[in-house]
């Protein structure tokens, strides 16, 4: 769960540089290419702690694609709901507060910081939760809290309103993933493959989010496009029922 803590770490962290830069007055251009020009030498650094990808010698190579088998559909739905989710709150949550709800620029790029500092504080929090209520509790409580989110950003009309519903949708989502992956990675025939097959369907809902709330916004208004945000994730809390451990009762 930590780990994935820091993917809303570095969330934050852009959110926040994005923010002094909207509160400076920095011309956008010049923002996304200093950021770009950092982030390509973080990456090449970091590429030289990269795992080999090649097989290991006697063990055959995994098929070049592969589709997702019938055990792994259920578990990519709930991946889906919730990477959906969490695309949409990161990439739209500061347009939402600056459009629909009369913002100021660096009062949004803020939201997107209060969304991710949730998740990464309910990802650090997480384990604890889990060993305590086990993983389909935790997943029905989570879609409980991001569909609570998800409504109070559709209801509400002010700013703090959006930004605490923002914040919700933050804390509900955060922990889906991190237990969509460990039970993809637990299912005897071929995990690597199912964990493959869930990694593609979530992050498939993740890329085509943000082009899908922006087409609902262009065809009727942002605010309809998060009534599917809360739609989603009220399904990923009722489907929490698939993440049950193979060889112990749900909770």
């Amino acid at each position: 769960m930590t780990r994935h803590a820091d993917w809303s770490v570095g969330g934050l962290a852009g959110s926040a540089v994005a923010a002094l830069a909207a509160r400076d007055g920095l011309d956008g251009r010049t923002h996304f290419l200093l950021t770009a020009v950092v982030l390509a030498a973080i990456a090449l650094v970091a590429s030289a702690w990269l795992l080999p990808h090649r097989p290991a010698p006697g063990v055959g190579a995994p098929p070049a694609f592969a589709l997702p088998s019938r055990a792994v559909l259920p578990i990519g739905l709930v991946a889906l709901c919730a990477v959906f989710a969490e695309g949409a709150g990161l990439d739209w949550a500061a347009v939402y507060v600056r459009d629909v709800l009369g913002g100021t620029a660096s009062t949004a790029a803020l939201t997107v910081s209060v969304f991710s500092i949730s998740m990464a504080i309910a990802r650090f929090a997480g384990d604890r939760v889990i060993e305590r209520l086990g993983p389909v509790t935790t997943v029905r409580l989570a879609g409980l809290c991001a569909s609570a989110g998800a409504v109070t950003v559709v209801l509400g009309d002010r700013v703090a309103l959006g930004v605490l519903g923002f914040g919700l949708l933050g804390v509900g989502i955060a922990v889906v993933v991190p237990l969509v992956f460990a039970k993809a990675g637990r299912i005897d025939d071929h995990p690597g493959r199912n964990l493959a097959g869930v990694a593609g369907i979530a992050y498939g809902s993740g890329l085509v989010a943000p082009g899908i709330i922006g087409g609902i916004a262009h065809l009727s208004s942002l605010t309809a496009s998060f009534v599917l945000v809360a739609a989603l994730t009220v399904t990923m809390g009722l489907g929490a029922r698939v993440l049950r451990p193979a060889a112990t009762p749900s909770r």
